[in-house]
């Protein structure tokens, strides 16, 4: 592709006003925790089957990414720091995007042996996500099926010591209400993002869905007294883009987010390029444009698999789902789901609580 063929397809992408996209990686399969919504170990091909690609792919796509003014990059899994080369992986995407990217991780924090948070933050990591649902050691275990709470906050405080971003995420459940609200004041005097997750109607917490939802719109009585006198905080001071709305209770450090996937989610600011461990790009899952970018790593053809997914990201634009109300995450983890051919992906409708903002659609 040309120079100019990409420039004035960026400027179409520009046009309509969306959020750039980033590139959202899915590393791995691999947890060793097994959290009630997620249950990766109950899964029947747990255990990445096919090869993930390698820290010289994430290089490559991270240079081409660059060339269409990606800036940043996200990792998940599975657990991620599980990768015996995570170090190598997070150095080639800083590596490849630049010096002013954001590369950023999701972890449940119970940090491997002889890995830390100074020596991902010395490989080019700039903010981290951790999961922490409960700050009670056995009933987080009760919901993650093992781990610590404190190890996990090690790693909060080992983070904001090294002035990386930190968000806490904390999928909220009926039973446990009360361990979120927990979490959700260490906002008060640390730095940090706590967002509040609805749980999703999808994969294995399906068979926990109807006892453990609970919506924003109920959540929020029991923040009343913090949430009164409080003030918005704005994306850029989070200094990442992040979805929701986040407030700031008077006399706090930090902020409380809701991440309302069920409730009110929208795609209407989605822009997430999802890749699987083995190397598919997903720019929507409303449409079916995926695309394998092995074929494009071993034959120099990046360039032409960008441009595929921005224009399959202003396709969208013209789907009917878009800007209604659905479900907006899908579960790339384990490579596993089949993807129909030729048709968008119609996901259903969700209509519990109430939403009186617009939501993007991005999760990180």
């Amino acid at each position: 592709m040309s120079d100019a063929d990409r420039t004035a397809l960026l400027a179409d992408f520009s046009a309509t006003g969306r959020n750039h996209p980033y590139l959202a990686f899915t590393l791995n399969s691999l947890c060793n925790l097994d959290c009630v919504f997620c249950k990766p170990r109950c899964m029947p091909d747990y255990g990445h089957k096919d090869h993930p690609l390698s820290a010289g792919d994430y290089a490559a796509i991270a240079r081409e990414a660059a060339a269409w003014k990606v800036a940043k990059a996200h990792c998940s899994g599975g657990e991620p720091t599980l990768r015996s080369d995570i170090l190598e992986v997070i150095a080639a995407l800083a590596a490849g995007l630049g010096t002013e990217a954001s590369i950023g991780m999701t972890t449940h924090g119970n940090l491997r042996r002889g890995l830390t948070v100074d020596q991902m933050a010395g490989a080019g990591l700039t903010y981290v996500n951790v999961s922490l649902h409960s700050l009670d050691r056995s009933r987080s275990a009760k919901i993650m099926g093992g781990g610590d709470p404190d190890r996990a906050r090690d790693t909060v405080n080992a983070a904001l010591g090294l002035q990386l971003k930190v968000k806490i995420n904390c999928v909220v459940q009926r039973s446990y209400l009360h361990d979120a609200l927990q979490v959700a004041n260490l906002a008060k005097d640390l730095p940090v993002a706590v967002r509040l997750i609805e749980l999703q109607n999808i994969g294995p917490a399906s068979a926990i869905f109807t006892e453990e939802y609970i919506s924003e719109t109920e959540v929020r009585p029991h923040l009343l007294q913090w949430l009164a006198s409080a003030g918005e905080v704005s994306r850029t001071e989070l200094g990442v883009r992040s979805p929701g709305n986040y407030l700031r209770p008077d006399g706090w450090v930090g902020s409380i987010g809701f991440i309302s996937n069920s409730s009110c989610a929208t795609c209407s600011d989605a822009n997430r390029i999802k890749i699987t461990p083995s190397g598919v790009a997903r720019p929507c899952i409303l449409h079916n444009r995926d695309i394998a970018l092995k074929p494009h790593l071993a034959g120099g053809t990046l360039d032409e698999a960008f441009a595929h997914l921005f224009r399959a990201m202003l396709d969208r634009n013209g789907n009917p789902a878009w800007q209604g109300f659905h479900y907006v995450d899908y579960d790339l983890r384990w490579d596993r789901m089949e993807r129909p051919h030729g048709a968008p992906v119609m996901l259903p409708v969700l209509s519990t609580g109430s939403c009186s903002r617009a939501s993007s659609g991005e999760t990180s």
